[in-house]
């Protein structure tokens, strides 16, 4: 069941929604964070996407794990996604940081974050309410275990999609797949904005966190069919077995040809 909810707010003033427990963050670039890497899955959750995203689409970009510097008004915004796109723009230089005014101030057509022990009240509270302020038309987050309190208790995912300059969110409480059968569940599928090549969705893990605790990752959907998009593993192995078929396609009708007429 996909939920849609919206909070509307006026113009670019806001009230940030971030946890009162959550510590204060001073965006400086003279002393940048590390990076928000900090358990097995969030690292695999990163790679796997980043991994997914340069396999498919070539022509555009994804970032992961870096700083992202934006201007609003007179205030400089540091926020690191875990893995950041940007749709139809092959940038052809490895980055440290992204910095928008040195791009025309381009903000990514999506963002992720995984929810993480440490992080997650940043991600659901101010994050959302600078990536709205931003205008980045699709910000995502999900919770790879349970990191959270029961309120984002896993299998959670959640999509804000901007609409008419404020954002709507989606939440999916149920995995889409499990991973290594190959029949995804429809009503699971979150539909993106329209200029974002894919669909989303969980996929339950074979493997499991220490203690038996469930895993999930992000899924990256074809837009038109139901099928999840390959890693470059995944792809290059799809691509070894149909030259394999079809060399022993060949083979078995070459023995038929000999059988049939002979030795050339």
């Amino acid at each position: 069941m996909i939920e849609e909810n919206s909070n509307k707010k006026g113009g670019i003033q806001f009230k940030s929604t971030r946890h009162s427990l959550s510590p204060t963050i001073e965006y400086t670039t003279s002393k940048p964070r590390l990076g928000r890497r900090e358990s097995v899955p969030h690292s695999e959750g990163i790679h796997y996407l980043y991994d997914v995203l340069k396999t498919n689409f070539p022509n555009s970009t994804p970032l992961p794990d870096l700083h992202h510097y934006f201007k609003l008004g007179d205030e400089l915004i540091d926020l690191i996604f875990d893995v950041s796109f940007f749709n139809n723009w092959n940038f052809p230089y490895a980055l440290s940081s992204y910095k928008s005014f040195d791009f025309n101030n381009r903000v990514p057509d999506m963002a992720i974050n995984i929810l993480s022990k440490s992080t997650w009240r940043r991600d659901i509270g101010e994050h959302v309410d600078y990536c709205e302020a931003l205008k980045i038309p699709v910000y995502i987050i999900y919770s790879p275990y349970d990191v959270a309190t029961n309120l984002y208790k896993p299998p959670f995912l959640r999509v804000y999609i901007l609409k008419d300059d404020i954002y709507v969110h989606k939440d999916c409480r149920e995995f889409t797949l499990i991973e290594g059968e190959n029949k995804l569940d429809p009503e699971k599928i979150i539909d993106l904005d329209d200029n974002l090549p894919f669909r989303i969705g969980l996929m339950l893990r074979k493997k499991k966190l220490y203690g038996n605790i469930e895993l999930y990752h992000l899924i990256i959907i074809d837009r038109e069919e139901d099928k999840v998009l390959p890693t470059k593993f995944e792809k290059e192995r799809e691509r070894t077995e149909k030259e394999r078929e079809r060399a022993d396609n060949l083979s078995k009708l070459l023995q038929k040809y000999k059988e049939k007429f002979g030795l050339i």
